[in-house]
């Protein structure tokens, strides 16, 4: 759902009481939770146009930025360099590009793409939609799951 389709309902989302993510309810993309951190959920889910796609979603709700109090806004960008980097270590991504949208999903959370050199999107923007054929095979996705997990408790959090 994106607020250009449905404006009413991304407004009424967008309020904490009743944010889907913050209500708990049902994820239709089944995301696996791959590390809780204190400010932030890092997540993926397989159906994705390039491996390794991930994203941390604020755990406190926020719709913008600039709704954040400095710690809360220092704590989390410090998440997403903890989990770029082990992302970047765990998939041998050339790069790490950075996604922030929010029209879809009015909670605050931001996208990390590996993007390789043989990616199928070189010199341009991801195509999200781009998710067939599948990126992964047969227990791949379980494989990169376990990999983040693994590299995200050796790293310490300060």
């Amino acid at each position: 759902m994106s607020f250009h389709h449905d404006p009413e309902k991304w407004l009424y989302q967008s309020q904490k009481e009743h944010c889907p993510y913050c209500q708990k309810e049902d994820d239709p993309s089944n995301s696996e939770i791959l590390k809780q951190f204190k400010y932030s959920e890092l997540c993926a889910h397989p159906e994705v146009s390039l491996k390794g796609t991930c994203y941390l979603i604020t755990r406190e709700h926020y719709v913008e930025l600039f709704d954040m109090d400095d710690e809360s806004l220092l704590g989390f960008m410090r998440e997403v360099q903890i989990a770029a980097r082990v992302l970047k270590d765990v998939t041998r991504a050339f790069k790490i590009n950075y996604e922030m949208h929010g029209n879809s999903a009015p909670h605050l959370h931001m996208h990390l793409f590996p993007r390789y050199l043989d990616d199928p999107f070189a010199g341009r923007s991801i195509d999200y939609g781009h998710i067939d054929p599948p990126v992964y095979q047969n227990g791949e996705f379980e494989i990169f799951v376990n990999n983040m997990q693994t590299g995200l408790e050796s790293i310490r959090e300060r």
